[in-house]
Protein backbone atom coordinates (compact mmCIF):
# COMPACT_ATOMS: atom_id res chain seq x y z
CA UNK A 1 0.00 0.00 0.00
CA UNK A 2 2.83 2.39 0.84
CA UNK A 3 4.58 1.48 -2.40
CA UNK A 4 1.51 2.38 -4.45
CA UNK A 5 1.09 5.68 -2.58
CA UNK A 6 4.78 6.46 -3.14
CA UNK A 7 4.56 5.69 -6.87
CA UNK A 8 1.42 7.81 -7.33
CA UNK A 9 2.98 10.69 -5.39
CA UNK A 10 6.20 10.42 -7.39
CA UNK A 11 4.35 10.40 -10.73
CA UNK A 12 2.28 13.41 -9.72
CA UNK A 13 5.30 15.41 -8.63
CA UNK A 14 7.23 14.40 -11.75
CA UNK A 15 4.36 15.30 -14.03
CA UNK A 16 3.79 18.64 -12.30
CA UNK A 17 7.43 19.57 -12.77
CA UNK A 18 7.09 19.31 -16.55
CA UNK A 19 6.52 22.89 -17.75
CA UNK A 20 4.83 21.97 -21.03
CA UNK A 21 2.01 20.08 -19.30
CA UNK A 22 1.34 21.86 -16.05
CA UNK A 23 1.90 25.53 -16.73
CA UNK A 24 -0.93 27.70 -17.89
CA UNK A 25 -1.12 27.89 -21.64
CA UNK A 26 -2.05 31.34 -22.89
CA UNK A 27 -1.55 33.21 -26.12
CA UNK A 28 1.47 35.47 -26.49
CA UNK A 29 2.15 38.22 -28.98
CA UNK A 30 4.26 35.83 -31.05
CA UNK A 31 1.38 33.41 -31.44
CA UNK A 32 -0.95 35.96 -33.02
CA UNK A 33 -0.39 35.87 -36.76
CA UNK A 34 -1.59 38.32 -39.40
CA UNK A 35 -2.72 36.91 -42.74
CA UNK A 36 -1.42 38.37 -46.03
CA UNK A 37 -4.95 39.61 -46.86
CA UNK A 38 -4.80 41.90 -43.80
CA UNK A 39 -7.34 39.83 -41.90
CA UNK A 40 -6.21 38.96 -38.44
CA UNK A 41 -6.22 35.35 -37.41
CA UNK A 42 -5.64 34.46 -33.83
CA UNK A 43 -3.82 31.26 -33.10
CA UNK A 44 -4.41 30.57 -29.45
CA UNK A 45 -2.89 27.66 -27.67
CA UNK A 46 -6.15 26.16 -26.42
CA UNK A 47 -6.34 24.79 -22.89
CA UNK A 48 -7.72 21.31 -23.43
CA UNK A 49 -10.42 20.07 -21.00
CA UNK A 50 -10.17 16.55 -22.40
CA UNK A 51 -6.42 16.46 -21.68
CA UNK A 52 -7.09 17.67 -18.14
CA UNK A 53 -9.75 14.99 -17.63
CA UNK A 54 -7.63 12.17 -19.04
CA UNK A 55 -4.63 13.30 -16.99
CA UNK A 56 -6.74 13.33 -13.85
CA UNK A 57 -8.19 9.90 -14.68
CA UNK A 58 -4.72 8.37 -15.11
CA UNK A 59 -3.13 10.01 -12.05
CA UNK A 60 -5.58 11.73 -9.69
CA UNK A 61 -4.61 15.36 -9.25
CA UNK A 62 -2.64 15.63 -12.48
CA UNK A 63 -5.52 17.44 -14.20
CA UNK A 64 -5.58 20.02 -11.42
CA UNK A 65 -1.83 20.37 -11.82
CA UNK A 66 -2.35 20.89 -15.57
CA UNK A 67 -4.81 23.66 -14.76
CA UNK A 68 -2.35 25.30 -12.38
CA UNK A 69 -4.44 24.59 -9.26
CA UNK A 70 -1.71 23.00 -7.17
CA UNK A 71 -3.51 23.79 -3.91
CA UNK A 72 -6.12 21.13 -4.74
CA UNK A 73 -3.62 18.25 -4.67
CA UNK A 74 -3.51 17.85 -0.86
CA UNK A 75 -7.32 17.92 -0.74
CA UNK A 76 -7.60 15.22 -3.41
CA UNK A 77 -5.06 12.93 -1.76
CA UNK A 78 -6.52 13.54 1.70
CA UNK A 79 -9.89 12.37 0.37
CA UNK A 80 -8.35 9.24 -1.11
CA UNK A 81 -6.39 8.59 2.10
CA UNK A 82 -9.52 8.97 4.22
CA UNK A 83 -11.60 6.67 2.05
CA UNK A 84 -8.77 4.15 1.78
CA UNK A 85 -8.26 4.12 5.55
CA UNK A 86 -11.98 3.58 6.12
CA UNK A 87 -12.01 0.73 3.59
CA UNK A 88 -9.02 -0.88 5.30
CA UNK A 89 -10.45 -0.76 8.83
CA UNK A 90 -14.00 -1.75 7.89
CA UNK A 91 -12.67 -4.62 5.75
CA UNK A 92 -10.43 -5.84 8.58
CA UNK A 93 -13.34 -5.98 11.03
CA UNK A 94 -15.69 -7.45 8.41
CA UNK A 95 -13.26 -10.32 7.74
CA UNK A 96 -12.84 -10.91 11.48
CA UNK A 97 -16.59 -11.24 12.09
CA UNK A 98 -17.17 -13.16 8.85
CA UNK A 99 -14.56 -15.77 9.79
CA UNK A 100 -16.03 -16.03 13.28
CA UNK A 101 -19.51 -16.52 11.84
CA UNK A 102 -18.26 -19.21 9.42
CA UNK A 103 -16.43 -21.07 12.20
CA UNK A 104 -19.59 -21.11 14.30
CA UNK A 105 -21.74 -22.33 11.40
CA UNK A 106 -19.27 -25.13 10.62
CA UNK A 107 -18.98 -26.12 14.29
CA UNK A 108 -15.23 -25.45 14.48
CA UNK A 109 -15.04 -24.51 18.14
CA UNK A 110 -11.25 -24.61 18.25
CA UNK A 111 -10.98 -21.63 15.87
CA UNK A 112 -13.43 -19.35 17.68
CA UNK A 113 -11.91 -16.04 18.74
CA UNK A 114 -11.89 -15.90 22.58
CA UNK A 115 -12.55 -12.17 22.35
CA UNK A 116 -15.89 -12.87 20.63
CA UNK A 117 -16.85 -15.91 22.67
CA UNK A 118 -19.51 -14.06 24.67
CA UNK A 119 -21.46 -12.94 21.61
CA UNK A 120 -24.35 -14.90 20.14
CA UNK A 121 -24.42 -16.06 16.53
CA UNK A 122 -27.03 -13.41 15.68
CA UNK A 123 -24.81 -10.68 17.15
CA UNK A 124 -21.81 -11.90 15.17
CA UNK A 125 -23.88 -11.93 11.97
CA UNK A 126 -25.21 -8.45 12.72
CA UNK A 127 -21.70 -7.07 13.27
CA UNK A 128 -20.47 -8.77 10.09
CA UNK A 129 -23.26 -7.10 8.08
CA UNK A 130 -22.60 -3.77 9.80
CA UNK A 131 -18.92 -3.70 8.81
CA UNK A 132 -19.67 -5.03 5.33
CA UNK A 133 -22.16 -2.22 4.76
CA UNK A 134 -19.75 0.50 5.83
CA UNK A 135 -16.91 -1.05 3.83
CA UNK A 136 -19.11 -0.91 0.71
CA UNK A 137 -20.14 2.68 1.47
CA UNK A 138 -16.45 3.60 1.79
CA UNK A 139 -15.74 2.02 -1.60
CA UNK A 140 -18.60 4.03 -3.14
CA UNK A 141 -17.24 7.20 -1.51
CA UNK A 142 -13.81 6.51 -3.03
CA UNK A 143 -15.30 5.98 -6.51
CA UNK A 144 -17.36 9.18 -6.21
CA UNK A 145 -14.27 11.07 -5.02
CA UNK A 146 -12.33 9.76 -8.03
CA UNK A 147 -15.12 10.87 -10.39
CA UNK A 148 -15.32 14.28 -8.67
CA UNK A 149 -11.57 14.67 -9.19
CA UNK A 150 -12.01 14.15 -12.94
CA UNK A 151 -15.08 16.40 -13.18
CA UNK A 152 -13.28 19.15 -11.26
CA UNK A 153 -10.31 19.02 -13.64
CA UNK A 154 -12.54 19.16 -16.73
CA UNK A 155 -14.74 22.01 -15.43
CA UNK A 156 -11.71 23.97 -14.28
CA UNK A 157 -10.11 23.56 -17.71
CA UNK A 158 -13.32 24.73 -19.41
CA UNK A 159 -13.34 27.85 -17.24
CA UNK A 160 -9.59 28.46 -17.61
CA UNK A 161 -10.01 31.45 -19.94
CA UNK A 162 -13.19 32.77 -18.30
CA UNK A 163 -13.00 36.54 -17.85
CA UNK A 164 -13.54 37.69 -14.27
CA UNK A 165 -12.17 41.20 -14.66
CA UNK A 166 -13.75 44.39 -13.30
CA UNK A 167 -15.29 45.13 -16.71
CA UNK A 168 -18.01 42.61 -15.98
CA UNK A 169 -20.82 44.12 -13.93
CA UNK A 170 -24.53 43.87 -13.28
CA UNK A 171 -26.64 46.78 -12.12
CA UNK A 172 -30.27 46.58 -11.15
CA UNK A 173 -32.77 49.23 -10.11
CA UNK A 174 -36.53 49.60 -9.73
CA UNK A 175 -38.20 51.57 -12.48
CA UNK A 176 -41.33 53.29 -13.81
CA UNK A 177 -43.16 51.64 -16.65
CA UNK A 178 -45.28 53.50 -19.18
CA UNK A 179 -48.77 52.03 -19.39
CA UNK A 180 -49.65 51.66 -23.07
CA UNK A 181 -53.35 51.06 -22.49
CA UNK A 182 -54.28 54.37 -20.84
CA UNK A 183 -51.13 56.33 -21.82
CA UNK A 184 -50.19 57.22 -18.27
CA UNK A 185 -47.02 56.73 -16.35
CA UNK A 186 -47.61 54.60 -13.32
CA UNK A 187 -45.47 52.74 -10.87
CA UNK A 188 -45.29 49.06 -11.70
CA UNK A 189 -42.95 46.60 -10.06
CA UNK A 190 -40.14 45.94 -12.50
CA UNK A 191 -36.38 45.62 -12.49
CA UNK A 192 -33.95 47.07 -15.00
CA UNK A 193 -30.89 44.90 -15.49
CA UNK A 194 -27.81 46.34 -17.17
CA UNK A 195 -24.93 44.08 -18.18
CA UNK A 196 -21.57 45.65 -18.95
CA UNK A 197 -18.82 43.58 -20.51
Amino acid sequence: MRTIAFIVSFLTIAACSMPDICQAQTATADEIAIDTNATAKKKFNIHSPSLAGISSAIVPGLGQCFNGKYWKLPIIYAGFAGAGTAIYFFNRDFVKYRNEYRYRLNGETGLIDPELGGYSDASIKSMMQYYQRFMEISIIVMVVWYAANIVDAVVDAHLFHFDISDKLSLRWQPGLQYNQFNYKTSLHPNIHLTFNF
